[in-house]
Parts: C-alpha cells; structure tokens; sequence
C-alpha cells in the first residue's frame, strides 16, 4: 500500500466522502418529495417511447384492415344502389319511348302507302 492510498484511507478521507454520498442521496430524496408535493423543480426527461409489441401490431393492422373492407363494402352498397336506381330510370324511359316506336312505324306505313299510292305512272317502285 502506497502513502496516497493510505492517504485516501484515512477516517478523515472515508467520513468525507460518505458525508457527500449522503448528501447526494438527500438531494435526490428532497427533488422527489418535492415533485410530490407540487413544488417547481425540472423534469427530467422524457423517456423514449418502446415499440408496440409484435401482438398489439398485428392487431392493429387487423383492425385496419377490417375498416378498409367495411368502407369498401359500404361503397359498393352506395354504388350498387345508384346503380339500381339508374336501372329503374332506364326502365322507365325505355316504356316510354314503346309508343313512340310503335307510332313512328304506323307513320312510316302510312307514308309507304302514300307513296305508292303517288307514284306516277311509268316511275320505278325502289
């Protein structure tokens, strides 16, 4: 043992040096109590966020992948009922345009037969 590690050894040197583990110690008991009793003191701080767990991530990506088809199915419910709809209006225009094709037929039979009935004679039927 050398003269500084026995320097370093003395009751004196120990004293000291737990005196100041203590203090240190008491310093940090006296921030705690105060942050519990509300007195102003710095936060440290803030620890890092861990990663979700493997688990809670597929979850989630479940889940998101539920609300995308929910929407999807929701969106063909909306496009299958504009399509019915447009269905509906089609046949309603197709009826209404059956008594128009029937009397667009009735005139062009009845201008054939004025035609034919016009003809001069001598003229060739086409």
């Amino acid at each position: 043992m050398t003269d500084d590690d026995a320097a370093a050894r003395s009751p004196t040197d120990l004293a000291q040096q737990l005196r100041e583990a203590a203090d240190r110690l008491m310093a940090g008991w006296a921030a705690a109590a105060g942050s519990m009793t509300g007195a102003a003191r710095p936060s440290p701080p803030a620890m890092p966020r861990l990663p979700a767990l493997p688990a809670t991530m597929s979850a989630e990506q479940v889940q998101k992948v539920l609300d995308d088809l929910s929407a999807r199915r929701t969106q063909v419910q909306t496009l299958r009922d504009q399509l019915t709809t447009f269905d509906e209006q089609l046949g309603m225009l197709e009826s209404s345009l059956q008594p128009v094709v029937e009397w667009t037929r009735t005139w062009a039979a009845l201008e054939k037969s004025v035609s034919e009935f016009w003809r001069p004679p001598g003229a060739a039927s086409g």
